[in-house]
């Protein structure tokens, strides 16, 4: 992540939807953590960035930012990600998510529609009707990572503060970063630093 909110918001380091939303909250385990979705507004722009609702979603949605609705979505988005670092938490310690939990947020998602083409990929069709939407790709991203094998691959970045999740790909699952580039870079320099003021 970076220390700058407006492209730490731009960055999507987790490899899976659900793990993005959940780094939403920047410098995670830090004594200052900074949100990145401070509002409904901010959460739609997340959204349209991700590619998580139709562009005509998005507009319906916007519509409607500083309603009491959507403040009310809020919450259920601030307790969904709560609950997904409770979950990858569980997994990366090598536990069990807590299916309950997980089933519990599934009995109030609908099912999912069909798809519809945008750009160069595809989105699920939701109608810019109900507030919540945005998270519903969120919950169905949560549980295709749950139903296959990458369930075991969860890390979070050793960067001191960061806190975010990714689903480690490499080969050896030896990835340490969030992004080597952001967090690695940062750590590998404080780490150079430290060790010539000790030498000296």
């Amino acid at each position: 992540m970076s220390r700058d909110p407006a492209r730490a918001a731009t960055q999507f380091f987790g490899g899976r939807v659900c793990l993005d939303f959940a780094n939403t909250l920047d410098w995670r385990t830090s004594n200052d953590p900074q949100e990145l979705i401070p509002d409904y507004a901010a959460l739609l722009s997340w959204s349209e960035r991700r590619g998580t609702l139709p562009l005509a979603a998005t507009r319906k949605l916007k519509a409607r930012s500083a309603s009491s609705e959507a403040a009310a979505a809020m919450q259920k988005a601030y307790d969904l990600r709560r609950d997904i670092w409770t979950i990858s938490d569980a997994l990366r310690g090598g536990r069990g998510a807590d299916l309950g939990l997980v089933n519990r947020l599934l009995a109030a998602a609908p099912r999912q529609p069909d798809l519809v083409r945008q750009d160069r990929g595809y989105r699920h069709a939701l109608a810019g009707i109900d507030v919540t939407e945005p998270l519903w790709p969120v919950l169905w991203s949560l549980t295709a990572l749950l139903a296959s094998d990458d369930a075991r691959r969860i890390g979070c970045c050793e960067a001191d503060g960061c806190g975010w999740f990714f689903v480690d790909e490499s080969p050896n699952r030896t990835r340490r970063w969030c992004s080597s580039e952001v967090c690695g870079n940062r750590e590998r320099a404080r780490r150079a630093y430290a060790k010539r003021k000790g030498s000296a």
